[in-house]
């Protein structure tokens, strides 16, 4: 069965937003910048302004609205602030600003509207929970724009409105400055993963990849002497990169491509050897005349080379993990959903999958994770196809070679966790494979990145990258290209896995989940070295251990709330691996 891209959720971004779409922060400093953003377009039942129509527009300061309704809903919020009833306050000239709770999004935006706002942020009730706005009974009497945000970004602007105005732009900017040139994380080619393998990665032929974008003129003159940078640095922050196309020119509401296949373009990235690291790749726009909006002309993307993580997510530089900004799943789902990741190279033999890394959040976060069990998978993918535009391409044929169960240990409600799975599998050579989580719990949202957009990559490179599946269907782009899910595929040294296997013996903590100490309990005696990681493998305590009886008292009091990884060397050199949980 070939399927692109799972078009029915509900719960995805409503990336209804092209190029030109922009919610802006303008003043003050602290808030200024482009938000991630959902609107409600008048094909949906609403008889809002259309986005799409250049220089189609509201920048104004924001209000916040008050219906005079007493006390504070789930989040902590004054229900006042969710205008569900006529407000009590004048908003005329300004941008409303509405927590989502109770009440229809068309009613919060008609009240808004009648008090005499131009506009309407409506703030979203759960960090990275994203859904078509319906307009309901009153939508369609609404012709202001109405547009949602983030709660964590909506939070932030709610507490910068605490300190002076904030003006904030909404609209299509297309015709509304002389000079404007742009850049769109849609429309530019970035690093193929952001957790690279340093096994795969250790030379320019085994790990390089395209550089590209496409250069918008939105302003309404003429831009001369348009000019493209990318710079590439490397771990230590030297510069490894650095090529520029210039002398371009285009005329007004033109854009042009800078990729391998135009004249103009950039050499491909590769290295003859790649240090372990942090690297930047970042493009710059300029042109002869100053830019009227440089907000979009500078974009930045990482890439992380390390020894475990192979993930199309960004590394997040505190967790040395990935950090999933979001959380989706289908509208339309009745059994089982999964998000996975795609692993295909001509060295894979170099290593070992031994687990997954996830996250989930539940619906409202009114349902505990507690004892959540979630299914780990991978798979040899043996369709046998060369990108998506193959005939053959495919979920037809998956071959189960490891599998195993996560269960949650406590609500760890969107915390990255670790799932191992039954046994280690050493990768074959150019053998694609798919490494799943799944869930069979309808009130269950999984982790996404909504901060990495892989769409000029994905059809660019037409392979698979994040796939998703619904009730026993794949789909090859997921909830789309521009919001690649959070599954993180840890790895090992291919050649350390049967060292590992003959000496690991069982071992466990109790209490577990604790809030300071726990016993090891292992079989073994005598001494002991503890090692103890986070789930992004970074090593935060090791400590000598005495065991009588096979028990050790440990402290962790000292470690912040997280799933932690101990790991115990025993003289003999068996070992032990086990998780426990620090509330």
């Amino acid at each position: 069965m070939k399927k692109i891209l799972l078009s029915f959720s509900a719960c995805l971004m409503v990336a209804y937003a092209s190029s030109q779409v922009i919610c802006k922060g303008v003043s003050p400093s602290n808030i200024a910048g482009n938000y991630t953003f959902s609107w409600a377009p008048p094909t949906g039942g609403w008889g809002t302004p259309d986005f799409l129509i250049p220089n189609t527009f509201v920048e104004d300061t924001l209000m916040m609205v008050d219906d005079g309704t007493p006390g504070l809903n789930a989040q902590g919020n004054p229900v006042s602030g969710e205008g569900c009833n006529p407000l009590i306050n004048n908003l005329t000239g300004k941008i409303a600003v509405i927590f989502r709770n109770t009440c229809e999004f068309g009613a919060k935006a008609f009240n808004a509207q009648n008090a005499g706002a131009v506009g309407v942020i409506v703030v979203n009730r759960n960090p990275g929970e994203w859904l078509n706005m319906g307009a309901g009974v009153d939508g369609a009497n609404v012709t202001i724009p109405v547009v949602m945000l983030d709660f964590i970004d909506g939070m932030d602007i709610v507490a910068e409105m605490q300190n002076g105005p904030v003006v904030m732009f909404l609209g299509n900017k297309v015709g509304l400055f002389p000079t404007d040139g742009g850049l769109t994380p849609s429309t530019t080619l970035i690093p193929k993963q952001g957790g690279v393998v340093s096994f795969l990665a250790q030379n320019g032929t085994e790990f390089n990849f395209d550089l590209g974008a496409r250069i918008y003129n939105y302003g309404n003159q003429s831009l001369s002497g348009v000019t493209l940078n990318a710079t590439i640095t490397s771990p230590s922050g030297s510069t490894v990169y650095n090529n520029t196309v210039t002398n371009m020119t285009l005329n007004v509401g033109d854009s042009v491509d800078v990729e391998p296949s135009q004249t103009n373009n950039l050499p491909q990235f590769s290295l003859s050897n790649y240090p372990t690291g942090r690297y930047t790749l970042t493009y710059t726009l300029t042109s002869s005349s100053a830019d009227s909006d440089p907000s979009d002309n500078s974009l930045s993307y990482d890439f992380v080379i390390q020894d475990s993580l192979y993930t199309f997510a960004n590394i997040d530089v505190t967790s040395g993990n990935a950090a999933p900004s979001t959380h989706y799943r289908p509208s339309t789902n009745n059994a089982t959903y999964a998000i996975c990741t795609v692993l295909k190279d001509p060295n894979a033999s170099r290593i070992a999958a031994v687990g997954v890394h996830f996250s989930a959040t539940t619906a409202a976060n009114t349902v505990p994770l507690d004892g959540e069990e979630i299914a780990l998978y991978l798979y040899k993918w043996e369709d046998n196809f060369t990108d998506l535009n193959d005939a053959a391409f495919g979920f037809n044929t998956l071959t189960q070679v490891a599998g195993g169960y996560y269960y949650f240990p406590s609500d760890l409600q969107g915390e990255l966790v670790y799932g191992e799975f039954d046994q280690a599998v050493v990768l074959e050579d150019g053998v694609r494979y798919l490494a799943c989580a799944q869930t069979v719990n309808l009130s269950l949202y999984l982790g996404f990145d909504g901060d990495r957009d892989h769409t000029w990559n994905y059809n660019w490179y037409a392979q698979p990258m994040s796939p998703i599946e619904s009730d026993g269907a794949y789909f090859a782009a997921g909830f789309g290209a521009d919001v690649p899910n959070g599954l993180v595929l840890r790895v090992i040294d291919a050649n350390n896995i049967g060292l590992n296997e003959a000496n690991t013996i069982d071992g466990m903590a109790y209490p577990n989940p604790t809030t300071d100490k726990v016993t090891v309990s292992i079989e073994g005696e005598g001494l002991a070295n503890l090692t103890v990681t986070d789930i992004s493998g970074k090593q935060v305590l090791t400590q000598s251990l005495d065991l009588v009886n096979g028990k050790s008292a440990v402290s962790i009091e000292t470690l912040d709330a997280g799933v932690y990884i101990f790991n115990l060397v025993l003289e003999n050199g068996k070992t032990s691996q086990f998780n426990v949980v620090k509330r």
